[in-house]
């Protein structure tokens, strides 16, 4: 490996939202420059709930990010997913159930709560049978007191989780967007079917990068669910990033919004960032672990059963700076960092 250029095999984004329309037009081109494949989340307007669903939406997906790129289709679970439906979604190509407790993030009103979820052990049963993948936004909106800090919903649902783990335990189950230490550590303990996927502003932003001292949030662009937390969570994403233990795999969470949108207040939760891969390399590379980023970027290949790709990409040692929009229509998307500069790219 040349310390002024790396080459690396075009790697797996197992999460992203790439949302429909004129925004999915936008921004499909930019993700499928550094990714061979992708898990297209299914929580759009209406939701992804059936295998037509997911086959429209595909054709969708590689018409705006080209031919050579393969979105990786799930399903939603809403309160009318059934057994027959994940049994038809598995014959046809899903590969995941998504799951977001009701309220908790964008698009999930048609969801159930975490409460409800035993009422869907036959839908688990079937995904488990199946060999598909349970992936999940694990956050308690509310408790028996009413509704949770933002910050405190991810540990909060460690216990609804970890009974889906002690109750299916063939399935193959992942954690999304982990993004405390908390939840880094019980996936630590976790047996091996249990992964997570992390994202690289959960390693380098804390709660201060998005909220003011009255607790309002000043910079929209750093506002996603779950929130950016403390230092010693994002150490623990960061740590677990870089550490090469492949049960931590890369999903971005690439989540664009309208900068018009996110000028309202409150703002819709969700950062977009297209220059991941290099601003991969940076976070790798300040802890001299830039031998463990191929296995970051294409672990989550394995647990989703995918052929890993023969393509690959270059990185130089060289400075960019983070454009400060990309147009959308009649409007923008604001990438995450804009305007800075980042010592890496991707060589044309």
């Amino acid at each position: 490996m040349n310390e002024m250029q790396i080459r690396l095999p075009k790697g797996f984004d197992a999460h992203c939202h790439f949302r429909t329309g004129e925004m999915l037009t936008a921004i499909g081109g930019l993700i499928a420059k550094h990714w061979s494949k992708a898990v297209a989340m299914p929580n759009t307007v209406p939701p992804i709930e059936t295998a037509n669903d997911a086959e429209k939406y595909r054709k969708e997906i590689i018409d705006a990010c080209g031919g050579n790129f393969e979105p990786i289709m799930t399903i939603m679970l809403t309160k009318k997913t059934t057994p027959q439906i994940v049994k038809e979604a598995a014959r046809r190509g899903v590969k995941a159930l998504k799951y977001i407790p009701r309220g908790v993030s964008t698009n999930s009103e048609e969801s159930i709560s975490l409460g409800e979820l035993p009422d869907f052990y036959n839908v688990l049963d079937a995904v488990q049978e199946a060999g598909m993948i349970f992936s999940g936004h694990w956050e308690l909106l509310r408790d028996k007191n009413g509704e949770l800090a933002e910050m405190e919903r991810e540990e909060s649902a460690i216990v609804f989780l970890n009974k889906i783990v002690r109750h299916f335990p063939g399935l193959k189950t992942i954690v999304e967007h982990a993004s405390s230490r908390h939840m880094i550590d019980y996936v630590k303990q976790c047996p091996l079917n249990v992964k997570a996927t992390l994202t690289i502003h959960h390693a380098i932003i804390v709660n201060d990068d998005v909220y003011d001292k009255h607790g309002r949030i000043y910079n929209p662009h750093n506002y996603c669910k779950p929130v950016a937390k403390r230092t010693a969570d994002a150490e623990a994403v960061f740590s677990a990033m870089t550490s090469g233990d492949h049960r931590f795999f890369f999903g971005s969470d690439n989540a664009p919004h309208l900068l018009s949108a996110k000028k309202k207040t409150p703002p819709p939760a969700g950062i977009f960032n297209p220059f991941t891969l290099p601003i991969l390399c940076f976070i790798f590379e300040t802890c001299n672990t830039l031998d463990n980023l191929k296995g970051f970027i294409t672990a989550g290949e394995k647990i989703y059963g995918l052929t890993p790709s023969h393509e690959t990409v270059t990185l130089v040692k060289e400075d960019q700076v983070i454009p400060e929009s990309y147009p959308c229509g009649n409007d923008v998307i604001v990438p995450f960092m804009a305007g800075r500069t980042i010592p890496w790219k991707v060589a044309e």
